[in-house]
């Protein structure tokens, strides 16, 4: 057996050494991997050799993986294949006897368990993945291999579906906040999705751009993604972050996050939702329906919206805010500025529109301006724009 149950704890010696065990052990950083991340050849998670993992099921048991383990599909609790788009979690189960994992679409427990016979250790999240180099430097590659190539499929077009390489997380790699719809970049983990609303956003009064009353964020596909059209600014973009553990992005995190999305077309929207004849903001997601969000993988619009980094809709659809500010100075008059919203104070600017947040990646009809590095420094931080949405970000634990 692969998978050992080394034995049942029960007494207060035992759960002191058991504290002194810290729950989760593995020789390196992590302990669950996509097999083969660069061959996009398999769909299988690896839970890695020598991991030891404690579940508490009325007494605590210890469980040893005494060889790589692989998962796929054949261990969902319910049905046989992925869903483009959903999210997954892995869960070590006790079965009464060496242990087993199960992968399961459900957040609490896997069907046939419960939330004390089984413990969730890990997740991934099943979509659309830009096949890059496999020497870890994530460089988009043609259907040849060669870096920015042109060959068959090129560079642009060469995007593939599967579990996303970099959304792979566990109990000792994984973000500070919820890992749902994210992927590690770097230091960070950062939304694979623009923002839309996972509950409804209301505000202080009922007046738009004023503090946040209620509502919560998420990265999700097949998505509307909220924008000032919700009556959202940069100031409760911000507060709706940090509702859920998160952060906008820095101009420079954006930058690697959005690496490898080609640039925008003005008459077709293949790289991004920005057909220059497009006159709204459309779903989330690669090969999705604009109408019902569902996948569609053969008419879905923007087939290969996404980044080097497996993140989508870097380019078009909304603009995105950023944390970060400048200032204009078209007029020297400086003076208090009645703009931050009411009971909210005022802004000592030369003028009352010389406060500015950064954007990024331009908006549903942007065409060939829209790309990896558009960035436009002309929005003021107060301003309720149906064309800005937002992308959020978070720590590593």
């Amino acid at each position: 057996m692969s998978l050992y149950r080394v034995k049942d704890y029960v007494d207060d010696a035992s759960v002191e050494w058991l504290a002194l065990f810290h729950d989760v052990k593995s020789p390196g950083p992590a302990y669950l991997e996509k097999k083969n991340p660069f061959s996009y050849t398999e769909n299988k998670i690896i839970v890695k050799k020598d991991t030891v993992i404690s579940l508490l099921n009325q007494t605590w048991k210890i469980y040893t993986v005494r060889n790589d383990i692989e998962l796929s599909a054949l261990d969902l609790d319910q049905g046989s294949s992925f869903e483009v788009g959903k999210d997954y979690y892995v869960y070590l189960c006790d079965n009464g006897g060496d242990g087993v994992f199960k992968i399961s679409l459900n957040s609490t427990y896997p069907a046939g368990y419960t939330e004390t016979s089984s413990r969730k250790i890990g997740g991934f999240h099943y979509g659309h993945i830009r096949i890059v180099s496999s020497d870890g430097l994530w460089v988009p590659i043609d259907g040849s291999g060669v870096k920015f190539g042109n060959g068959t499929p090129n560079w642009r077009d060469n995007v593939t579906v599967g579990i996303v390489p970099n959304s792979v997380w566990d109990l000792k790699n994984r973000p500070i906040c919820s890992p749902e719809g994210m992927v590690k970049i770097g230091h960070i983990w950062v939304d694979i999705y623009l923002s839309s609303a996972a509950e409804t956003i209301t505000f202080e009064s009922g007046t738009n751009g004023l503090h946040i009353a209620s509502g919560r964020l998420q990265s999700r596909y097949g998505q509307i993604p909220v924008s000032g059209t919700e009556g959202l600014n940069w100031y409760t973009f911000n507060e709706l972050a940090s509702r859920i553990g998160k952060r906008l992005l820095t101009y420079g995190e954006w930058i690697r996050a959005a690496y490898g999305n080609p640039q925008g077309l003005d008459n077709a929207d293949t790289y991004g939702w920005t057909k220059t004849s497009n006159t709204g903001r459309t779903r989330t997601g690669c090969r999705v329906n604009p109408s019902t969000g569902a996948y569609d993988p053969s008419t879905g619009v923007k087939p290969a919206a996404i980044s080097a980094y497996n993140i989508v809709d870097a380019v078009g659809n909304l603009w995105e805010w950023l944390d970060e500010l400048s200032n204009r100075h078209d007029s020297t008059s400086w003076a208090w500025q009645n703009v931050l919203g009411s009971g909210k104070g005022q802004a000592y600017l030369p003028n009352n529109t010389g406060l500015v947040a950064y954007l990024v990646g331009a908006g549903w009809g942007d065409g060939v301006f829209a790309g990896p590095r558009a960035v436009s420094v002309g929005s003021w931080p107060w301003d309720v724009g149906a064309y800005v949405g937002v992308r959020l970000a978070c720590d590593s634990l």
